[in-house]
């Protein structure tokens, strides 16, 4: 799966997104799939990924679907970045990596959506004269 975050990172660097936005999204991408590898799949190697890479001028939305357990994101607790722990920490990770991501259950395994906005910071930076409305 390396190759295929540095192909997804080379990819959205040729869309003309930032560097940090093309290196983020391939982190929260190899976290995606390690969560599927060792949650899912329950560490097998022979799991099924299909992956989906859809790029406009607005957005980045990569889709990873597997066969294996679904993810329950009503289950999800955040950690406690005050008690370190060696683990815990991947959709925390995931989830500050990107600007939307979605858990879907299903009817044989479960579809994880990252979304990765472009020029996100030029949209929070700008003033509010250009008709920009930073909100939730």
């Amino acid at each position: 799966m390396r190759d295929v975050g540095r192909w997804l990172e080379r990819l959205v660097l040729e869309a003309e997104f930032a560097p940090e936005d093309a290196r983020s999204l391939a982190v929260a991408f190899g976290e995606t799939c390690a969560n599927v590898h060792r949650h899912a799949y329950g560490g097998s190697s022979d799991g099924r990924v299909e992956i989906r890479v859809a790029i406009d001028d607005e957005r980045v939305v990569v889709t990873v679907t597997h066969e294996g357990a679904p993810f329950d994101p009503t289950a999800y607790e955040p950690p406690d970045l005050k008690r370190p722990s060696e683990a815990g920490y991947g959709v925390y990770l995931i989830q500050s990596l990107v600007d939307a991501v979605s858990f879907e259950r299903g009817t044989s395994g479960g579809r994880i959506v990252l979304i990765k906005l472009k020029n996100r910071a030029a949209v929070l930076d700008a003033p509010a004269s250009r008709g920009f409305h930073v909100g939730d």
